[in-house]
């Protein structure tokens, strides 16, 4: 096992490996996320610090270790912490979609009253649906969805499988349906 020191001028020594694989692989995801640009810069330095930990000079250069290291916790950060913590496509009931002339904002509950098939009385009554309801987690993934995590997701967040998670939103839809007749 390596001191401290070593470790550190190992990282020190390599440390432009992150911005060489950055600007190699990256370069699109900063042109679609230039805020990220810190984070994803921090993801690397993590994965060159754990390359310097597990490093033994007999199996090759500390950059062909590294590589892989950095490259695998920026693929990570990009595809599954971005996905779930920075999508534009989700919108919540709250979430002003489009201004009038007057300047006024319009919230995704006033579009949905606005369709012919469902009306103010019906949003109300899936969100009363919801605070009362008792089934097991229901708030917490119902909130979950609207954030964009998958069924799959959730089980994993709240510690149960997905067929319970498919089965809860099952009993939701079932006990809105019954309530908005």
């Amino acid at each position: 096992m390596r001191s401290l020191e070593e470790r550190n001028k190992l990282f020190e020594d390599n440390i432009f490996l992150v911005p060489f694989i950055i600007n190699k692989h990256f370069k699109c995801f900063l042109r679609k996320y230039p805020y990220l640009r810190e984070d994803l810069f921090q993801e690397g330095y993590i994965g060159l610090c754990k390359a310097t930990s597990c490093f033994d000079e007999s199996k090759g250069k500390i950059s062909t270790i590294a590589f892989p290291y950095i490259l695998g916790y920026l693929m990570k950060f990009t595809t599954r912490y971005v996905k779930k913590h920075y999508r534009c496509d989700i919108d919540s009931f709250e979430k002003c979609v489009y201004r009038n002339d007057s300047d006024k904002g319009i919230r995704m509950e006033d579009r949905l009253a606005s369709n012919e098939n469902v009306d103010i009385e019906n949003v109300h009554v899936i969100r009363s649906c919801i605070k009362r309801s008792e089934i097991k987690d229901i708030q917490k993934i119902v909130y979950l969805r609207e954030k964009g995590y998958t069924q799959k997701e959730i089980s994993k967040v709240l510690g149960t499988n997905q067929t319970a998670i498919f089965r809860r939103l099952e009993e939701l839809k079932a006990e809105i349906n019954i309530l908005g007749k």
